[in-house]
């Protein structure tokens, strides 16, 4: 048996990988997806609310980080930061730690931030370990628990299974590439091998260097007025390593191993002579940000339907993740000369876990489809905050070190009608959650007091599906979402010198979201189109509020400010998605995408500001067996729903981007891109997100001009 569970493994591979090389080959509309139910699905039997995009379309589109995948899927946005980079994806206008990540089933670490110095994010993965990433939008805490408030997104590392292809027992990748937006250049090269008939391996390494990220901007001066980057340099390292054994009664297990090491040193030529900073004679920065993941797993497939489950999967883990964040710069107040002021900020979050679940399918006039499982994870949460010259502000924890347990229980049917023309699939999770703080020295220094948390959230869902015929299915469901509180919302504390300070509150409930959503998908890989509609409602927003004091009986003795996290938000968006595919013929296609919402916060009856405004995105392309090419056009509406009266409206815009690829030879292509080839000046609605539209030097959040990637990739 586990021989011939892994030769038809590879086969399905090899016969993928001969009609490649036989005949143009697209993107097709119902690859497999894991997202919707936790389990193998086709994407044509999911709401059009998820989506795929493969390992294929991610090197035809040239898509590298989250803002490349950003740019070619409306609906999904990521900030960014000119020091810090890239930080939290949003979808439907909610981000951070509002959308849960997660790689091979893992969930990434928590977004981060305090201050000016501190700001640790959530792009903690090599797009090159990637074999597909899958989007759910809207709530969906039911399958995923905590975070899911505003969606998922899940990322597949690669298998052995996706090199081999047919290849024999060894085959292997070498990838090259270079853009210059950034003027960077990376490398990866991978290996994946059979021994014996029952084992499978991958090995693959990757690095990229680079420098800042051009904008529009034509101020070159080495002070605040700079609309210029500031000079950058970065470094990134990855590593990924998996074994997948086989054996007898359809059993597997596997164990990976990832890396990703990203640092980033800054001129911040911008802090000096800026608002505030008048003393700043000259300023670097020194970023790095370090995960590591071990996990073993085990997956059984039944050999027939007569025992008690069909399938199973589990999986425990450890992932750790470290950021150090340095700020160095010489200060002169006055006669008052501090050639060595420093901020070392650091945060670290370690975590373990375990997950599984099982399915049952039960045949008869109501067919079920069962699906059950369990999850338990633990984190631990440190924060510090340190520098020179020494002060009582210094060598303290803003938030104390934290324990996060959470556990939690779900289970769904997936009831079938009419011979599987109708289904009804209820759900339901429940989830318990503890924050306990250790509070030492270090946080009692900085004048925190810290509080411990215990709830729980029930997270229903039901959906139904009508196959109307065989290119034709309706959806509807209903689902509900929610996120804990988290260590730094619940105790971040502090007490400045400087006459302002923050406290805990023991009081915060959980932020939870109700979605409706309506859609449907019609037609096929040559004619298809989607859409969905959507209505969620968000209560108990957690917001940090400010506090006049002496005024309020919160207030810190001594304090004329004091800010305290609380639920005060309520709000609701609504909106629409739709996607088509065209087969031309005669090696054309086409394809559109676009992207509409509305936020409002109904506390204060104005707009909600995450929310992005309408984007559509529609390409054209050419493909043979050896080169094809892709023209890409991008509109986006100017944001004129801001949450400020006075906030700066981002303009609108539209692009057009430019690749091509070539085959010289079997199993080597290389691709060329133009970007932005009409060299338009414009801003991404994320990227200046609250700011007044008075700000000085705005051109230095602007993006790219024109420019231009290639690559060249060789598998063997």
């Amino acid at each position: 048996m586990k021989a011939t569970v892994l030769t038809l493994t590879l086969l399905s591979a090899a016969m993928q990988h001969a009609f490649a090389a036989a005949e143009p080959v697209f993107p097709a509309l119902d690859p497999i997806v894991v997202i919707g139910t936790r389990t193998e699905k086709e994407l044509s039997e999911l709401p059009p609310s998820i989506t795929t995009t493969t390992r294929t379309v991610l090197d035809d589109d040239m898509i590298d980080d989250f803002r490349d995948f950003s740019r070619a899927e409306p609906g999904v946005n990521i900030r960014q930061n000119g020091r810090y980079g890239l930080s939290s994806v949003s979808i439907r206008g909610l981000d951070s730690n509002r959308v849960l990540m997660m790689v091979d089933g893992i969930r990434l670490p928590d977004a981060f931030s305090f201050g000016s110095y501190l700001n640790s994010g959530r792009d903690q993965v090599d797009f090159s370990q990637l074999s597909a990433i899958e989007v759910l939008r809207g709530p969906a805490s039911t399958l995923y628990g905590s975070d899911a408030l505003g969606g998922v997104v899940g990322m597949r590392t690669t298998n052995p299974a996706d090199l081999l292809q047919g290849r024999g027992d060894v085959a292997g990748q070498v990838k090259a590439d270079y853009a210059s937006a950034d003027q960077s250049y990376g490398a990866q090269a991978a290996v994946a091998f059979a021994m014996g008939e029952n084992t499978l391996g991958l090995v693959q390494v990757a690095g990229r260097r680079g420098h800042e990220l051009a904008t529009m901007g034509t101020v070159d001066t080495q002070k605040y007025g700079r609309t210029t980057a500031n000079p950058q340099d970065t470094e990134q390292r990855s590593a990924l390593v998996k074994l997948q054994h086989y054996l007898d009664g359809g059993h597997q297990l596997g164990f990976t191993a990832e890396t990703n090491q990203k640092s980033v040193d800054t001129l911040m030529y911008t802090d000096i002579g800026a608002p505030m900073m008048s003393s700043v004679k000259s300023s670097h920065a020194e970023d790095q940000q370090n995960r590591r993941r071990v996990s073993v797993d085990y997956a059984y497939t039944a050999p027939n339907q007569n025992g008690w489950i069909d399938a199973a999967q589990a999986m425990v883990y450890r992932q750790d993740m470290d950021t150090t964040q340095k700020s160095y710069q010489v200060r002169q107040q006055g006669k008052t000369y501090t050639p060595n002021w420093s901020r070392i900020s650091s945060y670290d979050q370690d975590t373990v876990g375990v997950n599984g679940l099982v399915e049952k399918k039960i045949a008869g006039d109501i067919g079920q489809h069962w699906t059950v499982g369990a999850e338990w994870f633990q984190t631990h949460l440190t924060e510090l905050r340190d520098g020179t010259p020494s002060s009582s502000s210094l060598n303290v924890r803003d938030v104390p070190k934290t324990k996060t347990t959470q556990w939690g229980i779900y289970a769904q049917n997936e009831l079938s009608f009419a011979q599987g023309q109708f289904t009804l699939t209820p759900g339901l999770r429940y989830d318990n959650y503890q924050l306990n703080p250790d509070v030492d020295a270090a946080f009692s220094n900085g004048g925190g007091k810290a509080v411990a948390l215990s709830d729980s959230a029930l997270s229903p869902k039901l959906a139904a599906a009508w196959q109307v015929n065989d290119n034709s299915r309706l959806f509807a469901q209903y689902s509900a979402g929610f996120r804990a509180p988290n260590a730094m919302e619940l105790n971040g504390s502090y007490v400045s010198p400087m006459g302002y300070a923050a406290i805990a509150n023991p009081n915060l409930k959980p932020e939870t979201s109700h979605g409706v959503e309506v859609g449907g998908r019609f037609g096929d890989h040559d004619l298809g189109a989607s859409i969905a509609t959507f209505h969620n409602q968000y209560d108990n927003f957690i917001e940090q509020v400010s506090l006049s004091c002496p005024g309020s009986a919160q207030c810190v003795p001594g304090t004329t400010t004091t800010y305290q996290n609380q639920n005060i938000s309520q709000a609701r968006i609504y909106g629409a998605e739709v996607r088509m595919n065209w087969q031309i013929g005669q090696g054309w296609h086409t394809w559109a995408n676009a992207a509409w919402a509305v936020g409002v916060n109904e506390t204060n009856d104005r707009p909600l500001g995450s929310v992005a405004p309408l984007k559509a995105v529609t390409g054209l392309g050419y493909q043979q067996a050896q080169w094809g090419g892709q023209i890409l056009f991008t509109a986006v509406k100017g944001q004129d729903k801001v949450a400020g009266e006075a906030d700066f409206q981002a303009p609108g815009y539209g692009l057009v981007d430019l690749i091509a690829w070539w085959s010289p030879r079997k199993d080597l292509k290389i691709t060329g891109g133009v970007f932005n080839l009409g060299d338009r000046k414009y801003w991404v609605d994320s990227d200046v997100r609250g700011l007044a539209a008075n700000t000085e030097h705005m051109d230095r959040l602007t993006q790219p001009g024109r420019n231009v990637r290639v690559s060249a990739d060789w598998k063997f």
